[in-house]
């Protein structure tokens, strides 16, 4: 049920975007263009409501708001109630599960993994107020649709009274100017007071009991007039759009910019309709038919209390665009046609998915980073590529993991990398973390600084000074403490420098994600593209990725850091086994988390 009110949710975003959209459209080059144009384009957004997908192009005109929209309501549904039914609250354990917070006994600094009593109360609170939300969207459609169904039903049964109208040659008169080919009856009743369509598979036009009264030549004219109308409706199946886009409203009940578009939707029905009679009828008449118009107009006294009641609504403006209407040329019937062409595309159409190549919408990604002259990786990254909503799940894997526990030196996973192929490399951190690993990427040093330069450096604030020497690895690290821009020399030197931290490699991580979310946030400022990132990374760089779509996934990363969202950094939970020589190994939960974000 969750994910049908995320999905309802999205849609309605989206269709109301594409409303506001329309509404300008139709405000402003839609006035001087017939008004079945303005019809015609809520069509669009009656897709919107109802269709939870689409096509993608580089038109469309929702663009990061579709993007945007996806991966928020994703994010929500991967932090919140995962069961089928969907109404459990999260419990601590669970709010662990999902590495909203990591267990005690990590080596992380006091409070950086530990689970407080006020954050699980929080998220518990959150996760109510989904459920009330949830429940409060099924309540108003059901009081909706229940007030509607037993409205129909009145209606109903008032018109089992009604009679069948003598206008048999009328009415086959009317059908033949309007080019209906379908039988239709037309019923009279005391019930009513304006004329309308009843029925959806069998529609009926039903006339109020005044209208024949007299079958005179005025009255005659008058009703011609109504039949021409209301034929022309049942022609264009307005009968079953108008109910179906109700039945659309009653989902979305929740958005007021769609109850706006119902309004003008209506107007547009009704003036585009008038429209399809005016063009029908000879040279002098549209004055008589909007006189006649009128004279429904006037004799209603009580409008119905439903939504789905056709009545003369408008009418003023009705008259007045009657009285002014003239048959389009051909020049504006072809401008009208290609300004909805284009606005089919633009809002139809979703923005293009950089990921939809992906297999089962997940790839998984190992980053191996060594320095000069070792095979042994010194920074090794997990990126999972997600394609629902493009975004992009960073989780630092630290080096020293024991892949082997009978081996005190060799069983970590830096090690292991540089002893073995990636392919086992791969295999044996899936192993580790129950996760299916795709790709790889065997990285040097060197090239982190050649992007870092390219780039014009990052801005960043050093955490402490960093001093150390190795002549071993041909490694020198100084650095001073403080905000300060660094060139690739001395981003490397931070990325490196693990020896002066209290929690050693773990704290080296945390220094290493929020410096390159510094960099992928200060990535909208730097004349860098995807090309040139991957022409850079190729010089020494080996994967088994194809280069369509290794300059994918760069592209894929660059885009959701311009944005500053749509990049998640998962926490992965250590626990160091005291038992077995004081090795690092994974938190029992860190499968669980790996599965909800790889």
């Amino acid at each position: 049920m969750l994910d049908l009110f995320f999905t309802v949710l999205n849609m309605s975003i989206t269709a109301g975007a594409a409303c506001i959209i329309i509404m300008l459209v139709r405000g402003s080059i839609g006035r001087i263009l017939p008004q079945t144009f303005s019809y015609a384009l809520w069509g669009i957004v009656l897709y919107r409501m109802i269709v939870p997908f689409s096509f993608p192009s580089i038109f469309s005109a929702l663009g990061n708001m579709k993007r945007s929209m996806d991966s928020y309501t994703s994010a929500i549904k991967a932090v919140s109630m995962k069961e089928t039914i969907g109404f459990e609250a999260l419990s601590a354990h669970r709010v662990q599960e999902l590495s909203i917070l990591s267990p005690a006994g990590t080596g992380l600094p006091e409070g950086s993994s530990q689970l407080t009593e006020s954050s699980s109360a929080v998220l518990g609170q959150a996760d109510y107020l989904l459920i009330t939300a949830v429940v409060i969207w099924l309540l108003g459609f059901f009081a909706l649709l229940i007030y509607h169904v037993i409205f129909y039903a009145k209606l109903r049964k008032s018109l089992s009274t009604a009679t069948l109208a003598d206008y048999k040659m009328l009415s086959e008169e009317c059908k033949e100017e309007i080019g209906l080919k379908r039988s239709i009856g037309v019923y009279e009743s005391d019930k009513v007071q304006s004329p309308f369509v009843y029925g959806f598979l069998s529609p009926k036009v039903v006339l109020p009991l005044y209208a024949g009264s007299v079958l005179d030549e005025e009255n005659r004219e008058q009703i011609k007039h109504v039949l021409l109308h209301e034929f022309c409706h049942i022609k264009r199946w307005d009968h079953l759009i108008k109910p179906l886009l109700f039945l659309a409203l009653c989902i979305h009940w929740f958005n007021p910019v769609l109850w706006i578009a119902f309004k003008l939707f209506n107007q547009d029905m009704e003036m585009s309709c008038d429209e399809g009679v005016v063009k029908v009828l000879k040279s002098g008449q549209k004055e008589d038919y909007a006189a006649s118009l009128l004279n429904m107009a006037s004799a209603i006294r009580i409008r119905p209390k439903s939504a789905l009641a056709f009545q003369a609504t408008n009418v003023g403006e009705r008259v007045k665009h009657i009285v002014k209407y003239k048959k389009p040329k051909l020049a504006v019937a072809a401008l009208a046609l290609a300004l909805l062409l284009i606005c089919a595309v633009c809002l139809l159409s979703n923005p293009i998915n950089l990921g939809s190549g992906m297999v089962d919408g997940q790839e998984n990604v190992i980053v191996l980073c060594s320095t000069d002259g070792t095979d042994i990786a010194d920074t090794i990254l997990l990126l999972g590529f997600n394609s629902d909503r493009e975004g992009v799940n960073v989780a630092f894997i630290p080096r020293d993991i024991t892949v082997d526990p009978e081996s005190e030196a060799k069983g970590k996973l830096s090690l292991y990398a540089g002893e073995n192929s990636p392919d086992e490399v791969m295999a044996k951190l899936g192993d580790l973390l129950g996760v299916k690993v795709d790709h790889y990427v065997k990285l040097n040093t060197g090239i982190f600084r050649d992007l870092v330069d390219a780039a014009g450096g990052i801005e960043f604030d050093v955490p402490v000074r960093m001093l150390y020497n190795d002549p071993y690895q041909n490694l020198s690290i100084d650095l001073q403490p403080g905000r300060q821009v660094l060139n690739g020399e001395n981003a490397e030197m931070l990325m490196r420098y693990r020896k002066g931290y209290e929690e050693g490699d773990l704290k080296r991580i945390g220094v290493q994600q929020a410096f390159l979310e510094a960099a992928l946030e200060q990535k909208s400022d730097m004349k860098i593209s995807a090309a040139e990132v991957y022409r850079l990374l190729s010089k020494e760089m080996e994967t088994d990725l194809d280069m369509k779509t290794a300059r994918t996934l760069i592209s894929l990363l660059q885009k959701n850091g311009e944005k500053g969202e749509g990049i998640n950094f998962i926490e992965l939970p250590v626990v160091l086994n005291s038992d077995n020589f004081w090795t690092l190994a994974f938190a029992p939960e860190t499968a669980e988390i790996i599965n909800n974000y790889f």
